[in-house]
Order: structure tokens, then sequence, then C-alpha cells
């Protein structure tokens, strides 16, 4: 092979690499949606408000607060997540303490790292609701949800 053939072959070689250095590290850089987490949407008749909690090792704990007149009515999630290529999945294992499965996937839209915009896809919530776009904001560990407004 002549010298400047292996040239060439090292430049390529070395373009090659470090496009794929930069593609790992635009991967890497995808704000984590490890953390706590507050929404508040409208579906299904009534604003619902959550407080999610992702923990790094894998499980989630989400607090709802569905805000229906005259009464509210709340319950707690538990269970296990995945995100892979600013996709969620979430298998629901018990609910309010009761065994109970469900799997619910999300495709994220946004996410700077405060603010995360993301959409439900495929489970449950999708045949009962349809397509629910959600706009969460991190909040720290120890937030608390805002009440039902249930006088207007």
């Amino acid at each position: 092979m002549s010298k400047a053939r292996k040239s060439d072959l090292r430049v390529v070689l070395a373009v090659t690499l470090v496009s794929l250095a930069l593609l790992a590290g635009a991967k890497a850089s995808e704000p984590s949606i490890v953390g706590d987490w507050y929404e508040e949407a409208t579906y299904g008749g009534g604003t619902t408000l959550a407080l999610s909690h992702f923990r790094g090792d894998g499980t989630f704990t989400v607090i709802f607060r569905k805000c229906l007149k005259p009464a509210m009515l709340e319950s707690t999630d538990t269970g296990t997540w995945t995100y892979v290529n600013g996709r969620l999945r979430m298998t629901t294992q018990t609910t309010n303490g009761f065994w109970t499965f469900d799997i619910e996937d999300y495709q994220t839209l946004s996410n700077d790292g405060k603010v995360w915009v993301y959409k439900s896809i495929s489970g449950s919530a999708v045949q009962e609701y349809g397509t629910v776009t959600f706009r969460d904001i991190r909040v720290t560990h120890d937030s608390k949800m805002t009440g039902c407004d249930l006088t207007s």
C-alpha cells in the first residue's frame, strides 16, 4: 500500500473516531430524568397533579392528586422504570400499597434538565385518555404538591 493511501486511511480513521466520540458525548449530555418532578395536567375530566420521584436504581414513586369537583382523589404508584433514547417505560407494581401491573410508555419531546416535556405513547392510560403531553418541572425531594382549588 502506498504512503499516500496509508495517510488517507489514517485521516478517514481519525475523522471517524472523532465523529463517534462526538456522538457518544451528545448522548451522554442528555439530561437525566433521575430526581424529582412536579406536573399539572388536564385530562379525563379534571386536573391531575403529580409529584414523581425517579431514583437512580430504576425505581419510582409517583403521588397523584386528581382534582374532581367536589372532591379530590389521591393515589401513590410505585414500580420500576427504564429510559433509553428519550423513551421512558414505567412498570407500575403497586397502587396505594396493593399489587397491580401496568406498563406505560412515554416519548421525551424536550428536556433541559429543569423542564421535561414528554407525551404518552402506549399503555392503558393512552387507551383511556388518548395521547397526553406532560410538562414537568424539576423540584427538590422534599417539595409538596399544591392543593386542589375545588371552590370555583
